[in-house]
């Protein structure tokens, strides 16, 4: 009797998991510190009568590490950080570097008036307050 084999891809994904936990315990024993190269942003968009609100999660950067433009109808908002620490001691160096990056493009819902936005980042969250363009209805009579 022959043997049926069959690819099983959750059985896949939980050796590439263990796989990859022993390459960061393997790079953590080593002293390399934390690799971070990407941040997932929390964002939040609420639509009002007159503006759009943003509201993005964006812990552990400081006000000039980030950006926000709009480009195309689109808010982009880009906030990157870089951090170098060294230790001496008599009998050793450490030195770690850290690297993190959000960036995130958003479609935004309406016309809006560029020249107007207003921005605050406290504690971590960035605001952003975008007003929209009235725009006047034009009724036509038909006749």
């Amino acid at each position: 009797m022959r043997r049926r084999w069959f690819f099983d891809p959750f059985e896949e994904l939980r050796r590439m998991q263990e796989r990859m936990s022993r390459l960061l315990d393997e790079l953590d024993r080593l002293g390399i510190g934390e690799v971070e190269t990407s941040i997932a942003a929390p964002v939040d968009v609420i639509e009002e009568d007159d503006r759009i609100r943003v509201v993005a999660d964006l812990p552990g950067f400081d006000k000039s590490d980030i950006s926000v433009h709009i480009e195309d109808g689109e808010l982009i908002i880009k906030a990157e950080r870089r951090e170098e620490k060294e230790e001496k001691a008599k009998n050793y160096l450490k030195r770690e570097r850290r690297y993190g990056e959000v960036y995130r493009r958003i479609s935004l819902p309406a016309e809006v008036d560029q020249e107007k936005i207003k921005a605050k980042y406290n504690n971590g969250v960035l605001e952003i307050e975008i007003p929209k363009i009235a725009r006047k209805r034009k009724v036509i009579k038909i006749e």
